[in-house]
């Protein structure tokens, strides 16, 4: 989980960039990066772009944060932040058009589609020097553009190849969403071509570019495998992959739960030889998905490890009005907030379930009230049911359990009770010790009746205000707050004798016990 907060529509950067590297700095020299070609096929090259431009301590381009949309707290969302290159201060417009295409085309596929609400999409617009990239369309051609991104890069100069200066990009968007997930560079260009790096995808603006970024998404959200079966050895030389999608089993007991159902992107889940750029003793769920060539949808192994995946950076509860872990008065009311998507919420006091309050995410002081016991534990179970995900490892990523300790007075358990420590007929001398519970009592206001006839002559370690019959007690100034469990004592004299004890007793506000 992330922690960070955002709550701001524009953010304009103006300063310097440091010369440090970030973490997020472009891979070594043979990493290989995917190049995506018209026909829907993937390849791989091993060499960043040729004399790829340094990021030197210079002023950067003028740049702003723009929301495209934002779906809840930056803290429980993944942000998702599309950066332009090439696009002049007059062609932003065009940019925050093409950016819409992009968004509409990530969020029409599955599981974008079902899980839009648990994505902050942010663009940041970037004054370009020029207009267009490096590349396009041939060769010679130079732009200078902030993020370097040009066209025919790569060891031998691959026209599809669009690389870009992962250091620049990262500047960028550090500079004004440091808690940026996942980042995309849309290249202000109609030539087809992008490149994947890590936790960076490019694309132009050809309509099918956005396929480059639904593939990238699976690789960098998802850690899903290529399942393409060339451009490496041809027979599979390790052992069991890490990703779910692909394995050296041609059981295919990885996704057994998922074999012989119909899968979208056709034909019946099951061992398809051949992915991880290797042919041989390597299986694949499917004969052709998303991840091994573009044009194509997910399937069902690539989407239900995708959905786990987005559960690894959220959990299905924003908030609750009290949180987790804490007290709760049932004088008010318990709300949770949670993601917009379908979630049971299951409850159960002292760990019986509570059929009545299936469903809700609001529990009343009626509903809390009537439980018939002062105090109790409190629990919300919330999950999100999808039928995407059958997995009994990915379950508890969908699962996220709260509790709290209900009890009925504003000191969460804590108590004021007296004692008559003396009596000679005439008159008595008392003493009453404040309890704090299960919470720290800041100050504290013991007050009660007196029968009549009787009066408080004088206290100690507290302070006392008279009205009639009613007497109230307050912690002293200096005396400071009662940590949880801890205990105060003040003492009191009056007359006459024979007292029975104060009436109506209450501890700040609430019954003394």
């Amino acid at each position: 989980m992330k922690f960070r907060a955002l709550a701001i529509a524009a953010v304009a950067f103006s300063g310097v960039f440091a010369s440090t590297v970030p973490a997020h700095a472009d891979p070594k020299a043979d990493t290989p990066h995917e190049v995506f070609h018209p026909d829907g096929t993937i390849h791989r090259i091993t060499t960043p772009p040729p004399n790829p431009p340094k990021v030197r301590a210079l002023a950067p381009a003028p740049s702003r944060l723009r929301q495209v949309e934002v779906n809840g707290p930056s803290e429980n969302r993944i942000d998702l932040v599309i950066l332009g290159d090439g696009f002049t201060a007059a062609e932003q417009g065009d940019f925050a058009t093409e950016v819409d295409k992009a968004v509409t085309a990530i969020t029409g596929r599955e599981p974008y589609t079902s899980y839009r609400k648990l994505f902050n999409i942010w663009r940041i617009e970037i004054d370009s020097p020029e207009s267009g990239v490096s590349g396009d369309p041939t060769p010679d051609v130079k732009k200078n553009t902030p993020l370097g991104s040009a066209f025919y890069c790569g060891g031998g100069g691959v026209e599809r190849a669009l690389c870009v200066d992962t250091t620049a990009v990262w500047q960028y968007a550090q500079a004004l969403l440091p808690q940026a997930d996942q980042l995309l560079v849309l290249a202000n260009s109609h030539k087809y071509g992008g490149v994947g790096y890590e936790k960076i995808g490019t694309f132009s603006r050809n309509p099918q570019a956005t396929e480059v970024v639904l593939h990238e998404l699976g690789h960098s959200q998802g850690r899903l495998a290529d399942e393409y079966d060339y451009d490496g050895p041809e027979t599979w030389p390790g052992g069991e992959p890490v990703e779910a999608n692909v394995t050296a089993d041609q059981t295919a007991a990885k996704w057994s739960l998922w074999k012989g159902e119909q899968t979208p992107d056709g034909g019946l889940i099951g061992a398809v030889e051949g992915g991880k750029y290797s042919r041989k003793n390597i299986w694949r769920p499917s004969d052709n998905s998303l991840m091994r060539s573009l044009g194509q949808q997910f399937s069902l192994v690539n989407r239900e490890k995708l959905v786990q995946s987005f559960y690894d950076q959220t959990k299905p509860v924003d908030s609750a009005s009290t949180p987790s872990g804490q007290t709760h008065n049932p004088a008010g009311a318990l709300e949770l907030k949670t993601l917009d998507v379908p979630l049971t919420v299951a409850w159960t006091v002292d760990d019986q379930p509570v059929a009545a309050w299936a469903g809700k995410k609001t529990l009343t002081p009626a509903d809390l009230g009537g439980v018939g016991r002062d105090t109790y534990a409190l629990k919300a179970t919330v999950t999100d049911p999808t039928a995407f995900v059958r997995n009994p490892i990915y379950k508890p990523y969908l699962t996220q359990t709260l509790s709290w300790t209900v009890a009925r007075n504003n000191g969460n358990g804590a108590t004021a009770t007296f004692a008559k420590t003396g009596d000679w007929g005439t008159g008595f001398e008392g003493a009453v010790t404040v309890k704090a519970g299960l919470t720290t009592l800041p100050s504290w206001k013991v007050e009660f009746d007196v029968p009549a006839g009787v009066t408080i002559n004088s206290a100690w370690d507290a302070d006392m205000v008279r009205n009639g019959d009613h007497y109230t007690f307050t912690s002293k100034s200096w005396a400071g707050p009662l940590n949880p469990g801890a205990t105060a004592k003040f003492g009191l004299t009056g007359a006459p004798g024979n007292f029975a004890g104060p009436l109506n007793c209450k501890l700040n506000g609430n019954p003394c016990s």
